[in-house]
């Protein structure tokens, strides 16, 4: 039962517990990491100057998304979080390619591999929670805008690790 239900995390592509591409185990996960190697070879790889909106960064599903804003939350009910919202238009809904399959992994990505590093930009305290935003087109934060297509992920960051933390 258990086996079952760790194959079933990693064919929805669930993300606890994400430690990159080469932390992820079994066989669909280690042919997804070959199939993303060869599809993207730059893997969020920037240095910590480069941390600015505007900035673009190539994710595990191919799409290229770009830094919107980051907001902080400081002492809110569910404690601090930083929402670090990206410009994704490929996941429309109307004309996109990316499902959400594909960009729960790109948002997991992001997390590790991206934000992580370069929190001490970011914020002088580690946050509770990071939620990781991807949006077909500019929404002001927090107003909702029923065209557009947005994309949420929640992570905990622990021991230098992101771990999904759905809401």
């Amino acid at each position: 039962m258990e086996e079952a239900r760790q194959y079933s995390a990693v064919i929805m592509g669930r993300t606890a517990g994400y430690l990159g591409l080469r932390g992820l185990t079994g066989v669909a996960a280690h042919v997804a990491t070959l199939a993303l190697s060869l599809t993207a070879p730059t893997m969020l790889a920037a240095s910590q100057d480069d941390w600015s909106e505007g900035m673009s960064l190539t994710v595990p599903s191919g799409q290229t998304v770009t830094l919107l804003e980051i907001n902080q939350q400081d002492g809110n009910q569910g404690g601090s979080a930083i929402h670090v919202r990206f410009l994704a238009p490929e996941i429309s809904r109307n004309t996109g390619s990316i499902a959400f399959s594909q960009a729960e992994e790109d948002m997991a990505a992001i997390c590790q591999d991206y934000v992580l590093p370069h929190l001490s930009k970011i914020t002088d305290t580690e946050p509770e929670q990071i939620v990781i935003v991807l949006a077909d087109r500019w929404v002001e934060f927090g107003v909702s805008d029923m065209d557009a297509t947005q994309f949420f992920e929640a992570f905990r960051p622990e021991d230098g690790v992101c771990v999904w933390d759905g809401f």
